[in-house]
């Protein structure tokens, strides 16, 4: 497999789509979908409730809509938030076996697999009660070294890269915890950002055979570290350029909602969709950033009309 990397392509990448978030642009305009802006109703954010409310919503955050996902934790959390606390928990229901916990918790939910979501409830809220006296704020403050308190997150059942990062993005910048070291802290990126990687040409395969057929799954670990790298080089938190593609991903690429994404002329799927006639939206190109129709290491970007 001949893979090419295109450094250039990626800070173009990085620039837009971070400079599009911080001035709520196009489909990034609005950002109630993300996590940080998850709190229930009557919750006071930053509470004890809020952090209970993240820590057992973010790591169900996968395999299913997240929109769908958070609306139903907020009525779960309102109508029953003594299901958020692990001592209540752990004295109602009989084991992580116990098929209440899918008929009271999982199910109602709506998570892709219910079985072992209600595992992972029940035995993370035994370890958050042991470790840290059933307060996800504790957890939260145990460190104030990112990667530390990265791995700390990580140990709970359901928290991988992926949603450990989510949380430790959401409460860094609700301002849950302090740390210091982000930067050395991979991007929590999936899948989605992978293709993202791909469709813009950050990543690119010279086979066309191979660029058709490409597993995007196992190239996560070179998008994570390349986009960490150019987010150290520009000088900026990777924070924002993970909401912002979060959003891409989960608002945009969906549903081909191409026009009002900053990546619109840089992606290979949004050329396509704005080459058949529907207006785009014009995003501003700010001091320093170049033109998608700028050469770059893996050649000239052919104009599109309407573009």
């Amino acid at each position: 497999m001949n893979l090419e990397v295109s450094r250039k392509r990626a800070r173009l990448v990085v620039q837009r789509v971070t400079h599009a978030f911080s001035h709520k642009e196009g489909i990034l305009a609005d950002h109630s979908d993300l996590v940080e802006n998850q709190v229930p109703e009557g919750v006071e954010p930053l509470s004890r409730n809020h952090a209970q409310f993240l820590f057992f919503t973010v790591f169900n955050d996968h395999g299913m809509r997240s929109s769908r996902l958070y609306t139903r934790a907020k009525k779960l959390f309102v109508e029953h938030p003594e299901l958020f606390q692990p001592s209540h928990v752990l004295t109602t229901f009989d084991g992580e076996k116990d098929r209440a916990l899918l008929d009271t918790i999982t199910r109602p939910l709506g998570v892709r697999y219910p079985s072992q979501a209600a595992k992972a409830w029940y035995s993370n809220s035994r370890r958050l009660q042991s470790l840290f006296e059933g307060d996800a704020r504790n957890l939260y403050h145990c460190s104030n070294d990112a990667e530390s308190l990265l791995k700390e997150i990580t140990v709970f059942r359901g928290y991988g890269s992926k949603t450990g990062g989510m949380l430790l993005r959401a409460i860094v910048g609700l301002g849950f915890a302090k740390v210091k070291g982000l930067d050395r802290v991979l991007v929590p990126v999936d899948i989605h950002d992978s293709r993202i990687a791909f469709l813009t040409g950050v990543l690119s395969l010279k086979d066309d055979d191979e660029q058709a057929s490409v597993d995007y799954h196992s190239h996560i670990r070179q998008v994570q570290e390349i986009l960490l790298e150019t987010c150290n080089d520009l000088g900026i938190s990777w924070l924002n350029t993970d909401r912002a593609l979060w959003l891409i991903g989960s608002r945009g690429c969906v549903s081909r909602h191409c026009v009002a994404c900053p990546l619109q002329d840089l992606c290979i799927v949004g050329r396509g969709v704005i080459g058949h006639g529907q207006m785009s939206f014009r995003f501003d190109i700010f001091p320093g950033q170049v033109s998608g129709d700028e050469d770059h290491e893996g050649g000239a970007i052919p104009h599109t009309p309407g573009v």
